[in-house]
């Protein structure tokens, strides 16, 4: 018994230090989103568009392509689809890594920032990151993605700005009134 516990421990030890050294491992986005300084540019661009994207991809032109064209044009149809939904990816990773950006910089002008906010921010940011790469490999390999992670990528960003949001608005100055 003792010999077959011992190789399933090294295995599980070591799928969890590949997924830790994966999560740990920064998207090329969030490197980006490093170098911008103007906090204008910090906002979501692409996450606004995941309606047309879900209804697009939802559509039943499936069924049409492939009773009324060749095989060739469904494979063409089927790569378009799959480098719209990698582009909407990287896309949403852009947006998550400026939102991002801009929580870290609220916090820094946050007089009592906190180990809570932080502990949040990573959070989110090991969640995002483990799903983005998940959803990235599954569309790389051509198999048809619901909707349901790109749902769930973008409600992370949403997750993310409404608490940079929340944070700018308690550095607001109280109104006397």
């Amino acid at each position: 018994m003792n010999t077959l516990l011992l190789p399933c421990a090294g295995a599980v030890v070591g799928l969890l230090f590949g997924l830790g050294r994966q999560v740990s491992k920064p998207l090329a986005e969030e490197k980006s989103a490093r170098a911008i300084n103007n906090i204008e540019d910090l906002l979501p661009l692409h996450s606004q568009h995941l309606p047309q994207l879900r209804q697009s991809l939802a559509s039943t032109d499936a069924r049409y392509i492939r009773r009324r064209t060749s095989d060739e044009t469904e494979r063409m149809w089927r790569e378009e689809r799959r480098q719209i939904v990698a582009r909407f990816l990287s896309g949403v990773a852009a947006d998550f890594a400026r939102i991002e950006r801009l929580a870290v910089v609220v916090a820094s002008l946050a007089p009592e920032s906190s180990k809570r906010d932080e502990a949040f921010r990573a959070w989110v940011r090991f969640r995002f990151r483990i799903l983005y790469r998940a959803a990235s490999r599954w569309t790389a390999t051509g198999r048809p993605l619901s909707t349901a992670p790109l749902v769930h990528l973008t409600n992370l960003v949403a997750n993310l700005s409404a608490y940079a949001e929340n944070a700018m608005k308690q550095l607001e100055p109280p109104v006397n009134g």
